[in-house]
C-alpha cells in the first residue's frame, strides 16, 4: 500500500486540488465506465449525477436512486469516484439549500452505505473505488475491495485534511 501526504489549499471542488487531480489522472484516464454519484461540476466520469439542479449533470437524482438505477441496468463499471458530503451537517446544509429536509436516513452512516452497496457489485474485478472524506473507510473488504493507495491532503490552519482512499475490487 502506498501512503502519501501533501499540502494544498482547501477547495470546495475536491477534484481541482492539484495532488488529487494528479491521482485521478493516473486512475480514471478517459472516464469511460466510471461513475460519480456526487459529481458537483466534475465531468471526469461517463456516468454522472448531482441532485442540485444548477449543476449541469446528466442525472439529477438522490445518489441512492442513481446508484440503484445503475445496479438494475447492470452496468459493468471500471470504477467509482465517491465524494459525498463529508459530515451529516454538510448533508443537512445541502438538502436545505435545495429546499428539502434531510431525514435521519440522510444524516446517518446509512447515507453512504446504501449508495456503496448498490455500486460495489457492478464494479469489475480489478476496477477501482476512489473515496474522499475525513476518514479512510472507503468501500472496504466486506464489499470486496482492498486498499492500494491513501493520499492525505493537509490544508493547514483549522481545516480537516482531505483523505483519499484508492481501493481495487478483488
Amino acid at each position: 500500500m502506498i501512503v502519501n501526504r501533501v499540502f494544498a489549499r482547501a477547495n470546495a471542488w475536491t477534484f481541482e486540488i492539484p495532488a488529487i487531480k494528479e491521482l485521478l489522472n493516473r486512475y480514471v484516464k478517459d472516464g469511460r465506465g466510471w461513475v460519480d454519484p456526487f459529481a458537483g461540476k466534475s465531468r471526469l466520469c461517463e456516468y454522472r449525477n448531482d441532485m442540485n439542479p444548477e449543476r449541469e449533470q446528466p442525472s439529477k437524482q438522490e445518489a441512492e436512486v442513481f446508484a440503484n438505477f445503475l445496479y438494475h441496468s447492470r452496468r459493468d463499471l471500471n470504477g467509482v469516484l465517491f465524494d459525498p458530503p463529508y459530515s451529516y451537517r454538510q448533508v443537512s446544509e445541502h438538502y436545505k439549500q435545495l429546499g428539502l429536509k434531510a431525514t435521519s436516513m440522510d444524516t446517518s452512516a446509512n447515507f453512504t452505505i446504501r449508495v456503496k452497496r448498490a455500486i460495489a457489485p457492478i464494479i469489475k474485478p480489478g476496477g477501482y473505488a476512489i473515496s474522499f472524506g475525513w476518514n479512510t473507510n472507503g468501500f472496504g473488504k466486506c464489499l470486496g475491495f482492498e486498499i492500494v493507495e491513501i493520499l492525505v491532503v493537509a490544508h493547514g490552519l483549522t481545516h480537516n485534511d482531505t483523505l483519499v482512499t484508492v481501493e481495487r475490487k478483488l
